[in-house]
């Protein structure tokens, strides 16, 4: 799949026709999710659930927010706040790949029951259910409530302007379009992730050799909204050719008002040669 094409492809679905996932797709998915590795050395999985087991109908209840999802991606971390990140972006990872084949999802992370759930996946004592996602064919027909999420909140359609999120240098500096260079598609990659509530409390700075990313202390979604603004950047410099790594450095630039969570090392070397 094509990284930027399907970042901007993406959008939520909560209308589903009811169709169970046909079986090409679900080998699919479980392939993918079998390829990925979680990032950062962290612990996290990823399972594929299906509202029938067994033959026996399984509520998944998330109260009227989704219809007609007979499938959903779930994602179980261990509980820690970096695992929660690192999980988030091995979960964007498949909900980019879900979103290659055409199918609907949609993330959600507190409107759930997660005993309904738990009914269906064994959880260890030290994992917690984070955050889940219904799979599926997308329903033509909206509903009322689907039509009230998007037209009545216009942030679910709107995005921070670049120089609110990405600063050159220092704080103080915002860094715009026209001088972001190389980094103008990653870092666009990065606006347009999927947040709650479209907060968008992630913050970057190019500094020399480095891109540190940062985040505004978000109760619950904060460390799941880093995850997917990780995933992003990377996916996309890896599309472009751009080479680089993550590193949690010791030392960086740091701000009262961020907490810092790690940085992206660029490797201009590897990228002369092409490597």
């Amino acid at each position: 799949m094509k990284i930027v094409e399907t970042i901007q492809k993406r959008h939520s679905v909560r209308t589903y026709t009811g169709e169970a996932l046909r079986d090409e797709h679900i080998a699919q998915i479980e392939e993918h999710i079998s390829r990925l590795k979680t990032p950062f050395g962290m612990k996290a999985r990823v399972v594929l659930a299906s509202i029938n087991s067994g033959g026996t109908a399984v509520k998944l209840g998330t109260y009227g927010l989704v219809k007609g999802a007979s499938n959903y991606l779930v994602l179980i971390c261990e509980k820690d706040p970096f695992s929660e990140t690192a999980g988030a972006y091995l979960f964007e990872q498949i909900i980019l790949f879900c979103t290659s084949l055409d199918l609907g999802t949609c993330w959600i992370g507190g409107t759930f029951n997660r005993s309904d759930f738990k009914k269906q996946i064994s959880i260890e004592a030290n994992e917690q259910i984070r955050v889940i996602s219904p799979v599926g064919y997308a329903s033509t027909q909206k509903r009322f409530v689907e039509k009230y999420i998007v037209q009545s909140d216009k942030k679910h359609a709107s995005r921070k302007g670049f120089g609110e999120l990405f600063f050159d240098n220092n704080f103080k500096n915002p860094l715009t379009k026209g001088t972001s260079g190389r980094f103008l598609t990653p870092l666009e990659m990065v606006r347009l992730a999927p947040s709650a509530n479209n907060k968008q409390e992630w913050r970057v700075l190019l500094d020399e050799g480095y891109l540190h990313f940062y985040k505004k202390p978000y109760p619950m979604f904060d460390t799941i909204d880093m995850g997917i603004a990780l995933c992003h950047f990377e996916l996309t410099c890896k599309e472009l050719g751009m080479a680089g790594q993550y590193e949690r450095l010791a030392n960086y630039p740091e701000n009262d008002k961020l907490k810092y969570v790690i940085s992206w090392v660029i490797d201009n070397e590897k990228e002369a040669y092409g490597i």
